[in-house]
């Protein structure tokens, strides 16, 4: 698959790579990530805080943008954050199997085999308070709040 852009292009987030191999991309604020079939990742637009240095040999199987942040989950389930970390965004909790993530602006979720959901970052306005329990199939990060959808 190609990618297109359209949109504001000032910081490069318009420039994204060509060919047609992707099979996963996100945007944040000023960035793009795009997602290879042999997992590797490729990240442009603006690096002001670090959230174009894609680990090396990551072998994600999906990526996500937050707004100043990027984040990667692994075939193993563990998942990899880099970018600005003011807010603890970038530091991702060491325990779970994750199958799904989401970031948002300055915060991320991630969903594990059960359903629980696990989130970190800035928690202002509660967008970190994820509800208990398992069986949430669908997760998602908006700038500033979160959303999940469950089977009960």
């Amino acid at each position: 698959m190609n990618i297109y852009t359209w949109g504001w292009e000032r910081d490069g987030q318009g420039e994204a790579p060509g060919g047609d191999k992707w099979v996963g991309i996100s945007a944040g604020m000023y960035h793009g990530l795009a997602l290879d079939g042999d997992g590797s990742t490729t990240a442009w637009g603006r690096n002001a805080h670090g959230q174009l240095d894609v680990p090396e040999n990551s072998g994600f199987h999906a990526v996500v943008c937050g707004l100043y942040h990027s984040l990667g989950l692994k075939a193993d389930g563990s998942v990899a954050a880099w970018g600005w970390n003011r807010d603890g965004q970038c530091d991702v909790p060491v325990y779970g199997h994750f199958v799904s993530i989401a970031a948002g602006g300055y915060h991320n979720l991630a969903l594990d085999r059960g359903g629980a959901i696990t989130a970190w970052g800035w928690n202002r306005y509660g967008q970190c308070n994820a509800p208990a329990g398992k069986g949430f199939k669908v997760i998602a990060a908006g700038a500033w709040h979160s959303l999940a959808l469950s089977a009960e």
